[in-house]
């Protein structure tokens, strides 16, 4: 694996599934589908626009997720409970898709939103053999930061900076557009 840039993603119980229970799944639906959609918390057009602009900057063979061994985390589903997203659009794109019928995306919205963003994964690396972490800058509001990492939060990471990544529990390997917004609203 040959890392440039790619993302950070935190990773625990999710949706009313394990972590394994999640992998799983998701191996399974790339089987069928050759592709699935992997949520994250919904993040607005601008920093979906800067994520694509820079990715497109850096032109890398590939693009991977690094997801955290978060031990700890809590599910956010417990609090707010579950919808079955129903479409999705691939990003910069306009249409709305029904969702796969091999593709299922069960997300914890919070309040009145319906949408949350995705990533477009092709490949799921797990278990993870050993390797040395990456030391990572990290994008926030259009500027590269050295520092660590938050422990909350999608962000874009490149190799370089001063710190690296924290234990990882899975990698994902995207394919283009890189990502995508789901729904729970039918297309």
């Amino acid at each position: 694996m040959r890392f440039e840039i790619g993302f950070w993603h935190p990773f625990g119980p999710h949706g009313l599934e394990t972590p394994e229970e999640i992998i799983e799944r998701k191996r399974g639906e790339i089987a069928v589908n050759g592709w699935t959609l992997w949520s994250f918390q919904y993040r607005r057009s601008l920093v979906l626009d800067r994520w694509s602009l820079e990715l497109s900057r850096a032109r890398p063979p590939a693009v991977f997720v690094f997801c955290s061994d978060s031990v700890g985390a809590v599910d956010p589903a417990t609090r707010v409970g579950t919808a079955e997203c129903q479409s999705y659009q691939f990003w910069g794109r306009e249409d709305w898709q029904p969702l796969p019928a091999a593709v299922r995306v069960p997300h914890p919205f919070r309040g009145a939103r319906r949408q949350a963003s995705a990533f477009i994964v092709h490949q799921v690396v797990y278990p993870v053999q050993a390797f040395v972490p990456p030391a990572v800058e990290w994008l926030k509001d259009g500027t590269w930061r050295k520092d660590r990492i938050p422990t909350r939060g999608e962000y874009l990471i490149r190799r370089g900076g001063s710190s690296p990544i924290r234990g990882v529990r899975a990698i994902l390997e995207l394919r283009e557009p890189y990502l995508a917004l789901v729904r729970a609203d039918a297309a």
